[in-house]
């Protein structure tokens, strides 16, 4: 019997490589990354390693933690692989500081057949032997000891500034700081341009148009103020007036953006950082209607940046305003609406794909109105949608008519199966090698998307919205491309669970109620879109291990849609970008290719007044069917799935 051929052991040439930068406190400190790499390729060169980059540079990264680093836990996830010879740092506290991680790595490095190598010193530490094991163990105490001593004197420091009454952390909205750390009015604003749109500006007097028009942040700050201290508009209206005028609010990063209410909260509620006092504690923690006559905290300190007497009034509003009790037996228990969580409000779901803008997103949200139960558009972000509530039956109803359309009777998963093995890229049974050479190339080039999103995030490349909706659509995917198949049987099992769930939800929805109901919802639907105005659903998402399901489901009964069912399910957007929480992904027209095999009579397959549905529902994931998509083409407005034949 002829011997076993045994694979050629992996070499270890590999070095891991991480760099990180923990705080910038000037202009010296960016060059660091710049000299930790320096050093790290200089030591890679000499031992012949095979640099692999990994950076934590973007933000504050303490060492002392590491969930706050990402490309540190990458790391970390690598050192068991054959071909990883060292671990490369500049020295010793850029991996770790924090005495006992550091002590854990330490005994885990030998292990693995993995060195730690220090580049600043061109030093190599042994961990086995007596020597090495000491120097590593008291350099992770003193580097433990370093960062517990930084962080007691920032402590102090904050501690000092207040009592100076120098604020800290960031400036409010409409101040900067001068040289002494004291609030001044900022000079900085935004252009409003010809076209509506806005551009951050520093210098009032040049225009980057003819026509732009200045609003400068500190005059931003103040009409908020002027409009709050009446007590005659909330904060959704102040936004909205504001935002009609032409202004904008600033973000974190100086960058303009629209308004919103929590916007005019922020305003209003710095009202003592305004008249320069600093108080002890967290800003959330001062509530109004807490402290006797707060307008008398205010004094004239000399470092006010809006009159005293306005800001005087703001705070007699806020003081009016604010309630934290509620009189004795007026505590009720929640009402467990079936769909919270899941509803979008459709008219904000256009306007987001519009401007290509995840937060421009709202919840449709339960509220108790006297006693009614309602479901309300939230306040965070307002469309111009008419009405603004309905009735939880309005709802729950048209929810109960989707269900009634999705489902299919039982001798129709014969033919969805069929559809589905037919379908796959216009492939045979007999194709299942090209199938898996296809699946292989689909599964490394989306895993190889995930690594690429990561690291632009984690370059400040790209938002967190967008991180998390590339993120959500790979995963998808991958998962899609993973469960694809031609067994016939398996897919008909799998579309007979689809069904079954389906049923139970159609059977138990009308009675059950509560947290039943919304265990039902949640099971199938990830997000539901519906028009407040139209009082109806105009789309939905489902679970991915149901989307299959239904995308066969619109394909078997393509033929029979009407116009009515095709402008309900399907009206989508016009963009080609849908959001989800966390963060959409591409609405696609799917499309079966090849003809579509007709075994079964379709009529004796359908639900007495269950017609077709075209439905949006199923974005760009492919099922494991191998379905066949194209994107949908700006302008279109209509994202439903449109299954043909040939």
């Amino acid at each position: 019997m002829p011997r076993k051929s045994q694979q050629a052991p992996v070499s270890r040439t590999v070095a891991l490589c991480y760099v990180r930068l923990s705080v910038t406190k000037d202009a010296s400190d960016l060059t660091s990354p710049e000299r930790q790499e320096a050093n790290i390729r200089a030591a890679c060169d000499k031992h012949g390693w095979t640099p692999e980059w990994y950076r934590d540079i973007v933000g504050h990264k303490s060492a002392t933690k590491e969930a706050n680093r990402p490309k540190w836990l990458e790391l970390k996830s690598r050192l068991q692989d054959a071909d990883v010879a060292a671990l490369v740092v500049n020295e010793q506290s850029r991996a770790m500081r924090n005495a006992w991680r550091a002590i854990k790595l330490f005994e885990e490095l030998p292990g693995y057949g993995v060195k730690l190598h220090l580049a600043s010193l061109d030093r190599t530490i042994d961990i086995a032997t007596p020597d090495g094991r000491m120097s590593a163990f008291f350099q992770a105490f003193m580097d433990d000891l370093y960062a517990l001593d930084a962080s007691r004197r920032a402590k102090d420091s904050v501690k000092y500034r207040k009592a100076r009454g120098i604020s800290i952390g960031q400036p409010p909205f409409g101040t900067i700081r001068d040289d002494n750390g004291n609030l001044i009015p900022s000079p900085y604003g935004a252009w409003l341009m010809p076209d509506g749109s806005f551009v951050a500006g520093k210098d009032r007097n040049q225009p980057p148009h003819p026509d732009a028009l200045w609003r400068g942040w500190h005059e931003c700050a103040e009409r908020i103020l002027m409009r709050y201290k009446d007590n005659q508009h909330g904060y959704y209206a102040i936004a909205k007036q504001l935002g009609g005028e032409g202004w904008a609010f600033r973000d974190r990063r100086g960058n303009p953006r629209m308004m919103i209410l929590d916007d005019v909260r922020r305003v209003t509620s710095n009202w003592r950082e305004y008249a320069g006092i600093i108080l002890d504690g967290r800003a959330k923690e001062r509530i109004a209607n807490e402290i006797e006559n707060p307008a008398e905290l205010l004094y004239d300190t000399g470092r006010a940046v809006f009159d005293l007497d306005l800001l005087a009034a703001v705070a007699r509003t806020q003081e009016a305003r604010s309630v934290t009790t509620r009189p004795t037996g007026t505590v009720q228990a929640a009402y467990p609406f079936a769909l919270s969580h899941l509803l979008y409000c459709a008219q904000c779901d256009a306007l987001a794909q519009q401007q290509d803008n995840a937060k421009l997103r709202s919840r449709i949200i339960g509220w108790n109105r006297r006693g009614t139960h309602r479901y309300r558009h939230s306040e965070t972000n307002r469309c111009h949608c008419n009405v603004k509530s309905v009735t939880v039956d309005v709802i729950e109803d048209d929810f109960a008519r989707l269900i009634e359309v999705i489902d299919i009777h039982p001798k129709a998963i014969k033919l969805m199966a069929q559809i589905a093995v037919q379908s796959q890229y216009g492939l045979d049974a007999s194709d299942e090698k090209k199938l898996q050479e296809e699946k292989a190339v689909a599964l490394a080039k989306h895993r190889r998307a995930l690594k690429n999103n990561l690291t632009l995030f984690q370059n400040g490349e790209i938002e967190d919205a967008e991180y998390f909706q590339q993120k959500d659509y790979h995963q998808r995917q991958i998962a899609n491309w993973e469960a694809r198949t031609t067994d016939h049987q398996k897919i008909a099992l799998e579309l007979t669970t689809c069904m079954e769930m389906v049923k139970r939800i159609k059977q138990f929805w009308n009675i059950t109620s509560g947290e039943d109901r919304k265990l039902l919802a949640h099971s199938l639907f990830d997000e539901i879109q519906y028009d407040l105005s139209l009082k109806r659903i105009t789309g939905f998402r489902v679970k991915a291990w149901a989307e299959p399901f239904v995308t066969l489901r619109a394909s078997l009964y393509a033929d029979e849609m009407d116009e009515e069912t095709k402008n309900r399910f399907g009206s989508g957007s016009s963009s080609g970008v849908s959001f989800h929480d966390p963060n959409g992904t591409r609405t696609r027209v799917f499309a079966l290719k090849g003809r579509r095999p007709r075994p079964l009579d379709d009529r004796a397959v359908t639900n007495k007044g269950s017609v077709s549905v075209g439905c949006r529902s199923v974005k760009a994931h492919l099922p494991w069917q191998g379905l066949k998509t194209r994107p949908v083409s700006a302008g279109t407005g209509s994202a439903y799935l449109q299954a043909h034949a040939g």
